[in-house]
């Protein structure tokens, strides 16, 4: 099995390089409401990584 979570980190990196501007301390977008628990960069990053993995559905995860 992939060391799901090492991926994980390394994507979150590359992509806090590539988006550094856009996005706040906590990891989203600038936008009105409330906070949500898993942050933009986050989402991002598990979906890459998936996609990555070559895992197609959510409920492998």
């Amino acid at each position: 099995m992939h060391n799901i979570r090492l991926n994980f980190d390394k994507i979150m990196l590359v992509l806090k390089d590539i988006l550094g501007d856009e996005i706040n301390v906590k990891g989203n977008y600038p936008r009105r409401g409330s906070v949500p628990r898993f942050s933009d960069l986050e989402e991002i990053s598990l979906s890459l990584t998936a996609e990555c993995l070559g895992i197609d559905s959510e409920n492998y995860l």
